[in-house]
């Protein structure tokens, strides 16, 4: 569940965390590429600084830590996504490694958000992952991530369009 982060609130957002809609195998377990691939596409999105604390690093030496550490990992999860896109395609030894590297030269993000819709991958369901403090404002979207932005002076996670209500088990009732 992504819960909120308000305690005993019963909302949480609508967009989920990569490993929720795309979960990672089992330990010890390969997965055919038809479905890892997919999910090293979320885990990649899910890597993303944008709608992060990642901006506001420019405090403390931990917060620049922290941002260095989130911008490695997003450089990884892409290169491996995308070999991993190479191999599936049929790509073996340096062919594979060259593509690999030709995508993640776009710093941008974009390639990856391509070949991640292509292998079926819903980028606006995704929520990043933490890094540094929730931003106070977030963005809506009139046509998806590549429409026009309208900036909510408002936490996502505090924002009525943006989250659901938690459907509440009867055992968690009790």
């Amino acid at each position: 569940m992504t819960d909120n982060g308000n305690q005993g609130d019963s909302r949480r957002t609508k967009r989920r965390y990569a490993h929720e809609l795309y979960p990672a195998g089992e330990e010890g377990v390969v997965r055919d590429l038809a479905i890892e691939v997919p999910h090293l596409y979320a885990v990649a999105i899910g890597s993303e600084v944008w709608d992060t604390g990642w901006f506001a690093a420019i405090g403390s030496d931990e917060r620049r830590q922290e941002a260095a550490d989130r911008t490695v990992q997003l450089v990884y999860t892409r290169q491996v996504a995308f070999l991993a896109d190479a191999i599936a395609q049929g790509l073996t030894g340096d062919a594979a490694w060259q593509w690999a590297e030709d995508h993640l030269a776009d710093e941008t993000g974009e390639l990856a958000y391509e070949r991640a819709v292509h292998h079926g991958v819903d980028p606006d369901r995704i929520k990043p992952y933490p890094c540094g403090p929730e931003p106070i404002n977030h963005r809506h979207y009139s046509h998806g991530s590549h429409g026009i932005a309208t900036r909510i002076p408002l936490r996502e996670s505090e924002c009525a369009d943006c989250t659901e209500p938690v459907e509440v088990s009867e055992e968690q009732a009790r």
